[in-house]
This record gives C-alpha cells, structure tokens and sequence, in this order.
C-alpha cells in the first residue's frame, strides 16, 4: 500500500503529514486541534450506548506506543490522544496497576508493560504472513523500483507493517509503524473493497472521520475505486495523498476468517511513472496476491 517510499527502518520523510505524533514538542494550536477532534469523535461515541468510552480512552493510550516512540510522558499521551493532562494521569495509574504501561522515574515517563507484550503471541498470525509475503514483496519493489508495502487497518487509518525496497532506491526514512490515509490511498482503498457490506460502511465511517471528508465525498471516492477496480483489478493513488507520489495496492485474506491486509508498489513519480506501475507492475502483483492466499488456503 504505502502510497510513499518505506523501507524496514522506515518510510519517506515527505510523508510528515501523519507523522506529526512522532515529535516529542508539543505546539499550543496542534494541541488545540487534537482536543476539537477528540471532542467530536467522544460526542459520536456518546450516541452508541454500547460503546465503553473509558475502555476506549485506555486503548487509544495503548496504541500511541510505537517501535520508534517507545517510551512516552503524560503531556505527550495527552496531545496525541486529545485528552485532558488529569485524565491521561489517571489512565496511566490504571494502565501501569494492571501492568499495561510500565512506569519510568527522571523523568516520569511509561513505555508498554509485560501485561499489554503478553497479548504478542496472539499476534503470530502476523508472522507467520510476513514469512509468506516478504519474497514476494521483494520482487516486487525490485521491478517497481520503488518499495513494496504490507499495510493493516488501524482503526481511522492504514499502519505500515512491513515493507521492502528496490536495492537501488534511496530515500530519507522516518520508522515502520506509521499511520496513512484510508481514504487518499491506494492501500486504504483496496482494503474497502475487500469488506463485505457491512463492515465496509463501518470502515468507510472511520476513515473520513479521520480524513476529514464528508460522507458524499467519502461516498465518491468508494464509487470511483469500484469503477476503478473492474477495470484495472486493482486500486490506484497517482498523486492523490501525497504529490508525486504514485501506488497501486490489492488487498487479500491472511485466512479465511482473517481480516484483509493489503500489499502495494509506490514510489516518486519521476522513478516509478502510473504506466510503468500499471503495465508492468501491475500484473505481478495480481499473480502474487494469488500465490499468497493460496498458501494461507483463502480460495480464489
């Protein structure tokens, strides 16, 4: 998917848009953006009675550690989760008594504890398709000449999950673990179409959430992708994300009640131009997202 350069240690430093969580600073009009947003997505939390906003809350806190970001303080967790300071310090307290966050003195700081590593081995499955999918991801970068990327839905957005490079592509990298567009990418879009009814709408809901686009525009862009995807057999993003920045993606199953992921080709437009991803690109990808559900026994 990425629709940007990525490589194992990282992806494109064009691609700061949705890398702004991974700057310690902490800028008085961000934090005031993040606040309106988190307020408009706990007003719409409110009006499910089945949604448990502070289950919510402690997860979101979970999931603003990364590989790259691994230990984090409370002024962070709290402009990144659009929560007050206090909040945040009793979701910390709560999450480190449970043994989720584990606390860290000079300065106070919290990194993932051995409660939230334990729930890792459920995680396998993840492995077991990084070992599938990496020989077929490297010869694809290799003729893309470009990067070849693993990318997994993380709730209102895509997450870069594994990627691999051309030998000759060069780039400055910011780390794996990055969150993109659902809607703006190739990536994103191939992972809708991989989504029965129901679950697409829900995911199409997510995504221009985060995207900030209205349901019509969101609406638009699936109609277009449907259109796209009949005649292409895949899901395009030439420019549309980041500017010269082009990608092709197709999502497939990791087992037959796994949730999709999704593998795409991109790079910069002068290296890797919609017809070079489309003519010769294209049709080896079609080829490897077979050969990789057939070894996870998803049927054709």
């Amino acid at each position: 998917m990425a629709d940007h350069p990525i490589d194992r240690t990282g992806i494109a430093a064009n691609d700061m848009t949705d890398l702004n969580d991974t700057t310690p600073a902490i800028d008085p009009a961000t934090a005031s953006e993040s606040v309106t947003a988190a307020a408009k997505k706990e007003s719409k939390r409110k009006e499910d009675r089945h949604f448990v906003t502070a289950l919510a809350r402690g997860l979101d806190v979970l999931a603003c550690f990364r590989a790259f970001d691994s230990e984090l303080g409370n002024a962070e967790l709290a402009q990144r989760c659009g929560l007050p300071k206090s909040t945040i310090s009793r979701l910390t307290h709560t999450l480190t008594e449970l043994g989720y966050l584990q606390a860290l003195t000079d300065p106070v700081r919290y990194r993932l504890g051995s409660s939230a590593l334990a729930l890792a081995p459920a995680a396998q499955q993840g492995a077991d398709v990084l070992a599938v999918a990496r020989p077929f991801m490297q010869e694809l970068a290799d003729l893309s000449q470009g990067v070849a990327s693993l990318i997994v839905r993380d709730r209102g957005r895509m997450l870069i999950y594994e990627n691999c490079q051309a030998e000759s592509y060069l780039t400055l990298r910011v780390p794996v673990g990055s969150r993109v567009s659902g809607l703006n990418t190739a990536a994103g879009r191939a992972y809708l179409l991989a989504l029965p009814a129901s679950e697409q709408r829900q995911a199409l809901t997510a995504f221009r959430t985060d995207d900030k686009l209205s349901a019509a525009m969101a609406e638009g862009v699936l109609s277009n992708c449907r259109d796209e995807s009949r005649r292409l057999g895949c899901t395009t993003s030439f420019g549309e994300w980041l500017p010269d920045i082009n990608s092709i993606a197709l999502a497939f199953r990791p087992g037959p009640s796994l949730p999709p992921m999704t593998l795409s080709c991109s790079g910069p437009n002068a290296v890797v131009p919609p017809a070079h991803l489309l003519d010769k690109v294209r049709p080896l990808l079609q080829q490897h997202i077979r050969k990789i559900e057939a070894a996870f026994g998803v049927a054709a």
